[in-house]
């Protein structure tokens, strides 16, 4: 189904999960307001990994060839009709789907700051929120769209890579986006956990707790691969037996399944490029710390 108007995805996950917002409101005192060079493309509100494929789609795909010619040598030469999903057959659908996972690939040096950041006690007590676990945080712009499925609000899931020699994290996760021109998203993947801790207190002295903190940029970039299955019809205008049973049955429609020809998925294949950078944050290392308490 092709669209003219786009609509930002949004969504937000937890551990091990992505999730997609307009790259535009993250800049600095930017609030949450479409950008103006932005197309707007209307969707389904709802995100899904596969859309129905259609003739266009199809035609689209490098080993389309092939697909006609399989239909020449298995029924023959002639005038026909091909479709694809009709009403009246639900049970051999054709699709696009987002091939799983997605590789996020670096492609440039990591620059990293590292500090100790202080965590107070709640309200004058003793108790403690621990911030502990790790945070990558992507910034997406799409660089090439597909002429098949344009448009199409899809979700896969992102492969994060690891980023440092000193703590290998590669996480994966579920993450929403449009095959359209100019769509900005954002990839979030995290392990973070929040656990409460009691500082011991030290008379004359204030407790809090500290934790290690290092933040780091790393640029990178992405392929989302769209894959092609399922079934496409080519109705004859006048009925025929398959060229290898001459004595056989005569019909005038056969379905063709596009797997089942193209066996090598990227011939049945179509590609949305993306690239940008990961903000990524580690917290580790937690401990207490009591500071004199001095009173002028």
């Amino acid at each position: 189904m092709k669209f003219s108007t786009l609509a930002i995805p949004l969504v937000l996950l937890t551990f091990d999960l992505v999730s997609c917002l307009p790259a535009s409101i993250f800049s600095s005192g930017e609030s949450l307001t479409r950008r103006d060079d932005l197309l707007e493309v209307s969707t389904s509100s709802k995100a899904s990994p596969c859309s129905l494929l259609d003739l266009d789609d199809a035609q689209s795909l490098p080993g389309w060839g092939q697909l006609e010619q399989y239909a020449r040598t298995t029924w023959g030469e002639g005038e026909w009709k091909i479709t694809i999903n009709p009403p009246n057959y639900k049970d051999k659908p054709a699709t696009m789907c987002v091939a799983d996972p997605v590789p996020v690939l670096i492609t440039g040096d990591t620059n990293c700051n590292v500090s100790r950041m202080d965590i107070q006690p709640e309200n004058h007590s003793n108790r403690i929120k621990v911030d502990e676990g790790y945070t990558n945080t992507g910034y997406w712009n799409i660089t090439n769209v597909t002429s098949a499925a344009h448009a199409e609000f899809f979700v896969g899931k992102f492969q994060m890579p690891n980023i440092t020699s000193e703590r290998l994290y590669s996480l994966k996760g579920p993450g929403e986006f449009i095959n359209a021109p100019l769509n900005s998203f954002v990839t979030v993947a995290t392990n973070k956990t929040i656990k409460t801790t009691n500082v011991t207190p030290v008379a004359d002295k204030h407790c809090i707790g500290t934790i290690r903190n290092e933040q780091c940029i790393t640029p990178a970039r992405g392929r989302i691969q769209l894959v092609a299955t399922g079934y496409i019809w080519f109705t004859y205008k006048t009925k025929r037996a398959p060229l290898a049973n001459p004595d056989g049955g005569k019909h005038a429609r056969y379905t063709v399944k596009i797997e089942d020809v193209l066996k090598n998925a990227t011939e049945r294949s179509a590609w949305i490029d993306f690239n940008g950078y990961m903000n990524t944050t580690m917290r580790y290392d937690y401990f207490d710390e009591c500071r004199w308490n001095f009173q002028l």
